[in-house]
């Protein structure tokens, strides 16, 4: 039975969760299907291709092109947009890494698009528009990308007699450091990650509010 474009790009996520980027292959994936490379050829014509095929499908997840609700403010839609992106990349093992090393595809260009008329809708020109979503994006992905980082780490033995005073005694030296971190407490938690959102989302409040004046 001839394989369809839709099981490839299955199995190819499939052994992303399973080997990470760097162990993904069109050799392997067609190792993985049980058939010879030059079969996968018909659906991608390289593995850029193929990668820049699974963002789309991880930025489908996101729902990133949907247009605010009636009523819906901005900044919360905003947020959201901005949660489903975090959700959608943390769900897929080295999301962050293959997202920047893929090529924006119609759902990330119509999704790119519509942010900037949502934005220049509320008063920003399309340079400060531009502005705004990649101070997002970049915090969203920067966030996501600790937060992977730190899923990795956490594979490595630990001792679980450790306790969290012991984990922050190197950070003494450091009152300020160390007075926060003890009330963040986990710095990739979804409270620390809405935190810096707010405070990103504030600069882009500013930004409309000057464009008012």
């Amino acid at each position: 039975m001839p394989l369809d474009r839709e099981q490839v790009i299955k199995a190819a996520i499939d052994l992303l969760e399973e080997v990470g980027l760097d162990g993904l292959s069109l050799r392997r994936l067609a190792r993985e299907l049980g058939v010879q490379a030059p079969a996968l050829y018909w659906h991608f014509k390289n593995k850029q291709e193929l990668l820049d095929q699974l963002v789309e499908t991880i930025a489908a997840e996101a729902r990133a092109a949907e247009p605010p609700a009636p009523g819906q403010a901005w900044d919360e839609w905003l947020a959201e947009r901005a949660r489903g992106i975090r959700a959608a990349l943390t769900r897929h093992r080295d999301g962050v890494r293959l997202a920047t090393a893929t090529r924006p595809q119609a759902v990330q260009l119509n999704a790119i698009e519509l942010q900037l008329q949502v934005l220049c809708g509320i008063g920003l020109s399309p340079r400060d528009a531009m502005a705004a979503m990649m101070a997002v994006a970049n915090y969203v992905s920067g966030f996501t990308l600790d937060e992977q980082a730190d899923r990795l780490r956490a594979a490595e033995p630990v001792d679980e007699e450790l306790g969290v005073d012991e984990v922050f005694r190197f950070l003494e030296a450091y009152p300020l450091m160390n007075a926060s971190l003890r009330e963040i407490r986990d710095p990739q938690s979804d409270a620390s990650f809405e935190r810096g959102l707010q405070i990103v989302l504030d600069g882009i409040r500013a930004a409309v509010a000057r464009s008012a004046r």
